[in-house]
């Protein structure tokens, strides 16, 4: 196959996850490329979340999905239950027979520590507080202008800056922005070791319940934690100011107060977090183009999607392989091919995702007793009748780095 020229250099703007694992994968190919982060570094930042066996995948071919299963939790089974902790449904969260890999439940400063130590094993390094405020396109490539007034120079740039991204208003200045989605997210870490209720099934399980006051998810997270989240209706967001004074205090009053009535252990969860964060839950659902001339989105730059869906980290890795293998394989000057590549084949697949995200967070909608009770009858129906092969969709889809895409 023609290579691109050694020279090539690939800009990155966002060192998340799907921009660190872009750049893996490009040092895999051969191809220069250097990461610029908005933000300083942050040993405990984020939440957590689930890596489906799609996503285990991606990290399997960058040789991680060990270290990933080692730092978090096997998640072996959704687990469904009403606010007394009656089971609604179950189902098993994909098999290695059949997918090749099973999810893992942990925070994201774990996966992102992972990211930033095979990177360091690899010679590369992220460069912090780069805010990007403007990109230059011209004949021979394109510039980055960062707000401390330095600027870098590469052949083409990739936008993985996350939902708020810089990279996508500065390209598509009329492009809708991520809209709320009428859900507020709260969530926490408490120590596995002071919950003797949970049990060994729970600590298995992606466990979540639909009560008359809301919905609360939880699940083991790996180094001895477990991790919960909760998503409640909202016809406003938080404003920047309720984000930025967050306190544990806060969020458990206010966590306790609603969810006193539920099953055990999640009034022992709320009692012993011992950090929280709260969010507001934003998607895209539907960018016209994810490039133009040398710029390109990936990631929740391109397609945020809803954290209901399961698959916002999975489809950031399956973006990030994607992409690598795609440059990799791109003939000399055919960056522009591989731009228009990825975005048709990729797509289909994430748009219809987003979809998935927004319909299944409109079941987190607070109910009145006998509508939950529908909705409670109504998923003991439905979820074991067609959940099993919506996943088999999203789990089966496999890249092969060893193929020419």
């Amino acid at each position: 196959m023609t290579q691109l020229p050694t020279s090539f250099h690939v800009l990155i703007a966002g060192g998340g996850i799907s921009g660190l694992s872009l750049a893996l994968f490009l040092h895999k190919a051969g191809i220069s490329c250097s990461i610029y982060e908005a933000y300083g570094y942050k040993a405990t930042i984020g939440a957590g979340f689930n890596i489906a066996p799609n996503g285990m995948n991606v990290l399997d071919a960058l040789g991680l999905a060990e270290r990933v299963t080692a730092a978090g939790a096997v998640s072996e089974e959704f687990c469904m239950r009403n606010g007394k902790g009656k089971v609604i449904a179950n189902l098993p969260n994909g098999s290695v027979e059949k997918y090749g890999q099973r999810g893992v439940s942990l925070s994201r400063a774990a996966l992102y520590d992972i990211l930033l130590q095979e990177l360091k094993e690899q010679g590369l390094t992220v460069q912090y507080q780069k805010r990007l405020c403007d990109i230059r396109q011209h004949e021979d490539g394109v510039t980055a202008v960062f707000t401390d007034g330095t600027r870098a120079t590469g052949d083409v740039l990739i936008g993985a800056d996350g939902v708020h991204s810089a990279t996508r208003q500065l390209l598509f200045p009329e492009a809708p922005a991520p809209a709320f989605t009428g859900m507020k997210n709260y969530g926490g870490f408490a120590p596995l070791s002071a919950l003797p209720e949970m049990t060994t099934r729970e600590i298995n399980s992606l466990n979540f319940t639909f009560g008359n006051d809301g919905f609360f998810g939880y699940c083991a997270a790996g180094n001895g934690m477990a991790m919960w989240w909760s998503n409640l209706p909202s016809d406003v967001p938080f404003t920047r100011e309720e984000l930025d004074s967050t306190t544990v205090e806060e969020v458990k009053t206010l966590m306790e107060n609603r969810y006193k009535s539920y099953h055990a252990p999640i009034p022992a969860l709320i009692a012993q977090t011992e950090k929280v964060l709260k969010v507001n839950v934003s998607d895209i659902a539907s960018l016209a183009s994810w490039h133009k001339d040398r710029v390109l989105l990936i990631g929740d730059a391109a397609h945020a999607v809803n954290p209901s869906a399961g698959q916002g980290a999975s489809m950031a890795l399956e973006d990030a392989m994607y992409l690598g293998m795609l440059l990799r394989d791109a003939g000399v000057g055919s960056y522009a091919a591989a731009f228009r590549k990825f975005e048709t084949d990729r797509k289909p697949r994430v748009e219809k995702i987003v979809a998935e995200g927004r319909r299944r967070g409109k079941s987190k909608n607070i109910l009145r007793p006998w509508q939950a009770k529908v909705r409670d009858w109504m998923m003991a129906i439905f979820v074991p009748l067609f959940a099993p092969k919506n996943f088999d969709w999203l789990y089966r889809y496999k890249l092969d780095w060893q193929m020419k895409y």
